[in-house]
């Protein structure tokens, strides 16, 4: 197995299990490692694994790559060499077996320089026995020492003092499996620090945890909205969301417009970055910096969906003769489009990753996944405008009424949709995050 100790000699050391291919290591959440260092770019360094070769590559890293101290952009890694991204320091080690000879059996050769006299001795050599000899010149193959025997029955898959580490050395006398951080090194052979005996090398495979399908993931999304503080967060966001409905018309107005869409654009993303790192729980709400420009990365994707069915539009505003039926295939069209779109620009935070180089050889790597995104995509949000209609309903009741019961049920009704209708798109981005998270090896985007 081929593994970085990051953090070495130290209480907070832990370990990356390199997979074959391609692992990508960085700050950011859409790496296949995450490493939480300011230190370290978003996506500082890939390391590719194949047939026993394991090479590093700096993606254009703020802080540089080193390996052994020297800044590097493409190198091999050996076995004990230190690797630092930034500030980060860790070790490569690689269990690779390297072939070693068979030992020599060692001869003792006897070959005096006088004749030797015994008087009735004998002389035994590998259990035979032979008479007496006024001279002898004697060979014996003595065999090499015996490996001693390990009882490994009580070896722990991790290290005792390190849980996130797999173990890789097991002593006998205390029973205590440990990481090559808690061992004492005297050559080729590891010693425990407690008992001082020599530790049994461990061939100890963590498997992965198990990564549910895309389709046995949905019913998750449902519920994945309530774990956690997730309701807290949720009953902020209708806060949030509510207030957009307030903002009258005029300058100011269309500015705050921009920043609360925006900020929306940032909510689904955080969830869908959350989802990609494999968390469980709702992310905390976003800031509110970047707002203006959260804004354009959602319009950019928009126009980059819907810009032909817009130009359909327009022109049939000045009054060329489109036909309804082409106007309404380009929506349909865009419905479809927009999802793959929307999920590609959160992911690589770059809106032109909507482009339909990107998007459309991505529909066609997961056909059938994403068929089903988009059927979920447009029941949930079907259901969110049928729920606005029947909220706006009540909010021109609240405002006509003269019975304060009227009034007070008709603001209760909107409330809780609001409520109903952030939890809805909450499901919807979570779903978004799945695909990309049981996919993301078919879709290849970085």
């Amino acid at each position: 197995m081929n593994r970085l100790v990051v953090n070495p000699n130290k209480p907070d050391s832990w370990e990356i299990q390199l997979k074959e291919g391609t692992n990508k290591l960085g700050r950011g959440d859409a790496t296949d490692f995450k490493i939480a260092d300011g230190s370290v770019s978003s996506a500082h360094c890939q390391i590719f694994v194949a047939n026993g070769i394991i090479s590093i590559r700096d993606l254009g890293s703020t802080n540089g790559t080193f390996i052994n101290g020297a800044p590097t952009q493409d190198a091999t890694l050996h076995n004990g060499q230190t690797v630092r991204l930034g500030q980060v320091e860790m070790i490569f080690y690689t269990d690779a077996p390297t072939p070693t000879p068979a030992p020599t059996p060692l001869p003792i050769i006897a070959a005096p320089a006088a004749p030797l006299a015994f008087s009735g001795a004998r002389l035994r050599v590998s259990g035979l026995s032979h008479e007496p000899a006024t001279a002898a010149s004697v060979t014996a193959e003595v065999p090499p020492p015996l490996a001693p025997v390990f009882d490994l029955s009580q070896a722990a898959a991790f290290c005792k003092f390190h849980p996130k580490n797999a173990a890789r050395w097991f002593c006998s006398k205390c029973k205590k499996s440990f990481c090559e951080l808690c061992v004492n090194s005297h050559g080729a052979a590891k010693t425990c620090r407690a008992c001082a005996v020599e530790c049994a090398p461990l061939e100890i495979q963590v498997a992965a945890p198990d990564t549910k399908g895309f389709i046995s993931s949905l019913p998750g999304a449902f519920i994945y909205p309530f774990r956690g503080t997730g309701i807290l967060i949720l009953i902020v966001s209708t806060v949030v969301f509510s207030a957009m409905g307030f903002i009258s018309g005029g300058i100011f107005a269309i500015l705050a417009k921009m920043a609360a869409i925006g900020y929306l654009f940032s909510y689904m993303q955080n969830i869908i970055h959350a989802t990609a790192a494999e968390e469980e729980q709702m992310p905390e709400l976003p800031g509110m910096d970047d707002l203006f420009g959260s804004f354009f990365r959602l319009a950019i994707t928009v126009v980059m969906s819907f810009g032909l069915t817009l130009g359909l539009l327009i022109a049939k505003y000045y009054e060329v003769d489109i036909p309804v039926s082409a106007i309404f295939i380009t929506l349909i069209l865009g419905c479809f489009y927009f999802p793959m779109g929307f999920l590609a620009t959160a992911i690589k935070d770059n809106p032109m990753a909507s482009n339909p180089l990107v998007v459309l050889p991505s529909i066609l790597r997961v056909p059938g996944q994403y068929v089903v995104t988009v059927f979920l995509f447009a029941a949930i949000f079907g259901v969110q405008q049928l729920g606005n209609m029947i909220s706006g309903v009540a909010g021109s009741v609240a405002f006509t009424t003269t019975s304060m019961s009227v009034m007070f049920m008709s603001f209760g009704v909107r409330i809780i949709w609001s409520f109903i209708s952030v939890y809805l798109l909450t499901v919807n981005t979570r779903i978004l995050g799945l695909l990309y998270l049981t996919q993301k090896d078919k879709l290849s985007w970085f």
